[in-house]
């Protein structure tokens, strides 16, 4: 799968509120927004080209070289994130799941030497840390997958600038 983007200049691929070197700037989330809208289709096992056109006289081979470098980076660390991001989640998961099991034990062990009303007060917190738990892990990941999907094919794509004549 190929997608083709046009630029003006370099600067349209960064924000426009930062005035640093093409080496710290961050991208736009037009260009960012545009990427994600032409590779909205499913992506599959085909390799993902990306083509950045620029007019030929806009053209600086030691830009294009650092802001491929940056591009590749910046797909690489998102990866990245948003798997830790995954990782946090499913650790949080757990560890609601495990306080939820602990009430519920307690409120077990407890039961047997005390009233029934303790035993129905802890059930409480056990079930909203079961379900709490559960509730993190399956909304966050739905999302998290999908990024992680989408950023690994970015990773894995090639990214190329290309000079289109003027009109």
């Amino acid at each position: 799968m190929q997608v083709q983007i046009a630029i003006d200049t370099y600067d349209d691929l960064f924000s426009d509120f930062d005035i640093r070197d093409y080496r710290e700037r961050f991208f736009s989330n037009d260009f960012l927004g545009e990427l994600k809208m032409r590779t909205n289709r499913p992506l599959d096992a085909k390799p993902l080209a990306i083509k950045l056109v620029i007019p030929s006289d806009e053209r600086d081979e030691d830009s294009e070289a650092i802001i491929l470098e940056r591009i590749r980076d910046f797909f690489a660390m998102r990866l990245e994130r948003n798997k830790s991001k995954k990782r946090a989640s499913l650790i949080t998961a757990v560890k609601f799941e495990a306080i939820g099991l602990i009430f519920m034990l307690a409120a077990n062990l407890l039961s047997r030497f005390t009233a029934d009303f303790l035993r129905d007060f802890l059930l409480i917190p056990s079930w909203f840390f079961v379900w709490s738990g559960l509730e993190k892990y399956m909304y966050n990941i739905r999302n998290l997958d999908k990024k992680i999907r989408f950023y690994g094919v970015l990773t894995r794509s090639s990214v190329r600038f290309e000079g289109r004549e003027a009109r």
